[in-house]
């Protein structure tokens, strides 16, 4: 009796669950994902980063892949380091932080964006 009675209220819960979840996500309006390429065509302005010397003498390069928080006015609102050289990484994150981008919108509202981006440094920079 007892494994039908949580059976029961698992199903219950499961026909639930999707109306639930959707209704937290709208009300919290949780940002979208879009694709790097796609928002950097969406910029407006931006910055370029600035090789840090000590990084350049010591011949370090690479590239530094960020996580960026975008607001409706295509403010960046946060930066998230995901992989990159330590020594480069405060250089890409001041760079990033200043760019701005074109409102993104979804059916007619605008709304927030997570995206990712990629900042090269080479030593030919």
């Amino acid at each position: 009796m007892r494994t039908k009675l949580n059976r029961r209220l698992f199903c219950g819960l499961l026909s639930v669950l999707p109306v639930a979840v959707v209704g937290v996500a709208l009300a919290q309006e949780a940002p979208i994902r879009v694709g790097g390429n796609v928002m950097s065509a969406n910029r407006l302005s931006w910055v370029n980063p600035v090789y840090p010397a000590e990084a350049k003498q010591s011949r370090i390069q690479g590239t530094v892949r960020l996580e960026v928080l975008i607001d409706k006015d295509g403010h960046v609102v946060d930066v998230t380091v995901s992989s990159g050289p330590a020594e480069l990484t405060p250089a890409a994150i001041n760079a990033v932080s200043q760019w701005v981008y074109k409102q993104t919108l979804l059916n007619g509202n605008p709304v927030s964006v997570l995206t990712t981006v990629d900042v090269n440094f080479t030593l030919s920079q």
